[in-house]
């Protein structure tokens, strides 16, 4: 027996059990080596062949339907561009006064004859309807009912997205939207239950593409994450522009309607391809699921197979036994989460804002529209690239700092000038730059969004915030018409709005080369550590991390 024992081990008793010292020298712990090689579900998941996929196939799929499914409405309510009465004798009536009677009536003496030669018509549901003279808001309201359902279904579905989880609400809000759509263009001669209908079915958008966007982000570790931000944009970009294009080719509000409602049945048949987020399955103590999903992922990336995963995701998660169980109110409840929301709110309020005012004093622009609709979506993808190029240098919380100072700054010389003679063209171009700021500073509050709330209330805090901006911006067509009383009350407005902005943006933590808080805990450790003046935090954060390897090492 003693001749396979080391010769250390000859001066122990004669009865000492040798053979359990031996296992217990030889015995390694793999848990501790794991650890150190897999220290965050960033490590765990990588980025390869399954977050491609899912980037680039999943993600593509859910924006295009996303913007099309936006914009439905808009092209669907579309006015006639030109119509008038037909008389007797082929007289053509084109006075209002003439084509709309005393109490509303359309064409009281002829008929109604649309225009169907001019490069705007479409074969719209006011055409079909005649929603004209008396009946003319009918086709706004029912745009109105989309921001309604919005409000509505983002404070139902938003916090459902972060307890039942991303997928389930991603199929369920699309299912919704398929049904609810498809019954109400077969119910449009009964208004107000076509407006119910409308409105409840106003969910894919935004709900199920926020959660999908979402999903694709907590597939993928730091570096996967900046292509699924950019790639979301692009493929939205994209969306908008060829749905004006769909519409023109259909001529048909119906045709268009159906086409662009059941083109969504594609989602459905990616249901097998799209798990769980396994940040979401881990921090409600699913491991068992969340090790399945991760070994899956593993293996589409031909990654090494970790064969005890769950005993090593209950290790990773053990930090986190006593961090408190996070819910909707939470976000109330919490004072680091109840900032953060404040922040976030005002932040999406007031790029909305700008968003808006940017077009303030644009002139109708000329030709077709579903050109122009093409158009002025295009102007949006430079942001995605200018935006991604200055936040991988110089950080977000900055950026946005800048492109809300720029964005003010250009509302504010227009306070001074817009009452000058000849400035029309100066103005315009001014609110065009500010317009196109804060399109980078969309992107940069988009991503900062994502980065900073933690995974359990991750949708609620970006559909909160969502949901106070929609409130906030439905008060934009009534400041713009301040215009009427004054030429720079609008732009006042905006000034002041713009220094909310500036303030608010100042306090949202640089989130540049950080993991995914996953608790209100890393929350609170973020903001500990955020120095107000600190340009790039994430450098100390890398000397940081420098010193503690050097310190284990030694």
């Amino acid at each position: 027996r003693r001749g396979n024992i080391p010769h250390s081990l000859h001066i122990l008793p004669e009865d000492y059990p040798t053979t359990k010292l031996l296992h217990n020298m030889e015995k390694k712990d793999p848990m501790s080596d794991q650890l150190k090689k897999y220290k965050d579900l960033d490590s765990l998941l990588g980025f390869g062949y399954f977050q491609h996929f899912q980037i680039w196939v999943f993600q593509t799929i859910i924006a295009i339907l996303g913007a099309i499914n936006f914009f439905q409405i808009v092209f669907i309510v579309s006015d006639p561009p030109h119509w008038y009465c037909s008389a007797e004798q082929d007289v053509r009536l084109e006075e209002d006064a003439d084509k709309c009677g005393g109490e509303g009536d359309v064409c009281p003496v002829g008929n109604i004859v649309y225009n169907t030669s001019h490069h705007n018509y479409l074969y719209s549901l006011p055409v079909q309807h005649d929603w004209l003279c008396s009946r003319s808001l009918w086709g706004p309201t029912v745009i109105t009912s989309t921001a309604i359902g919005m409000l509505f279904n983002s404070l139902t579905f938003g916090q459902l997205c972060d307890s039942l989880g991303r997928v389930k609400i991603i199929h369920l809000t699309n299912l919704v939207f398929i049904l609810f759509r498809v019954i109400a263009f077969h119910l449009t001669e009964y208004y107000p239950l076509f407006l119910v209908l409308i409105a409840a079915g106003t969910c894919f958008f935004p709900v199920g593409v926020r959660a999908g966007y979402t999903l694709v982000a907590e597939y993928c570790n730091n570096d996967g994450r900046k292509y699924a931000f950019i790639s979301g944009w692009v493929w939205w970009v994209f969306g908008m522009m060829i749905t004006p294009f769909i519409a023109q080719y259909l001529n048909d509000w119906y045709l268009f309607g159906l086409a662009t409602s059941l083109c969504n049945i594609a989602v459905v048949f990616l249901y097998p391809l799209v798990p769980e987020s396994p940040r979401l399955l881990m921090n409600k103590k699913k491991f068992k699921e969340a090790a399945d999903v991760i070994s899956k992922i593993r293996k589409y990336n031909s990654e090494e197979n970790i064969e005890n995963l769950q005993e090593l995701l209950e290790e990773i998660s053990k930090g986190e036994e006593d961090c408190k169980t996070l819910g909707a109110l939470s976000l109330f409840k919490e004072k680091s989460l109840l900032r953060l929301l404040v922040c976030m709110a005002v932040l999406y309020s007031t790029n909305d804002y700008f968003y808006y005012a940017g077009q303030l004093n644009s002139a109708n622009l000329a030709g077709s529209m579903f050109v122009n609709h093409a158009l002025l979506a295009l102007t949006e993808l430079p942001s995605v690239f200018i935006g991604q190029f200055l936040i991988d240098r110089f950080g977000r919380r900055w950026i946005h700092v800048l492109c809300m100072i720029l964005a003010t700054v250009c509302f504010a010389i227009n306070i001074i000038i817009v009452n000058m003679e000849s400035a029309d063209h100066a103005v315009l171009a001014l609110s065009v730059v500010a317009k196109a700021v804060s399109n980078v500073g969309w992107f940069v509050m988009w991503v900062q969004s994502i980065e900073v709330f933690p995974t359990s209330v991750r949708n609620s805090g970006i559909n909160l915030s969502v949901v106070i901006s929609i409130v906030v911006s439905m008060t934009t067509p009534f400041v713009i018409s301040l215009d009427k009383i004054d030429k720079r009350y609008p732009y006042i407005v905006f000034v002041f709005i713009g220094i909310l902005g500036i303030i608010f943006s100042s306090l949202v933590p640089e989130t540049k080369d950080t993991k995914l808080p996953e608790t209100v805990e890393e929350l609170d450790i973020i903001f500990r550590k955020m120095r107000f003046f600190e340009l790039r935090p994430w450098r100390r954060a890398q000397e940081d991390e420098k010193k503690t390897i050097e310190m284990q090492s030694s």
